[in-house]
C-alpha cells in the first residue's frame, strides 16, 4: 500500500506494483504482456487507440 496526499485529498494504491522498482515494473509489465495477459493487451490496445485518433485529428 502507498499513500500520496494532493492538498486534502488522500490517495491510497493498494497494488503491489506501487512498491515495486521502476525496472521491476517494467519486467513485470513485460512478463504479462509474453504471457498474454488479457489486461494488459486491453490496456496496450486502449493507449494505442488514444494516439491513433489523437493523430487522425491533427
Amino acid at each position: 500500500m502507498k499513500e500520496y496526499k494532493f492538498g486534502n485529498t488522500s490517495v491510497i494504491i493498494h497494488s503491489p506494483l506501487a512498491n515495486m522498482t521502476d525496472q521491476e515494473q517494467k519486467d513485470w509489465f513485460q512478463e504479462q504482456y509474453e504471457d498474454n495477459n488479457p489486461i494488459i493487451l486491453n490496456m496496450i490496445d486502449a493507449i494505442d487507440a488514444c494516439y491513433t485518433v489523437s493523430n487522425e485529428s491533427k
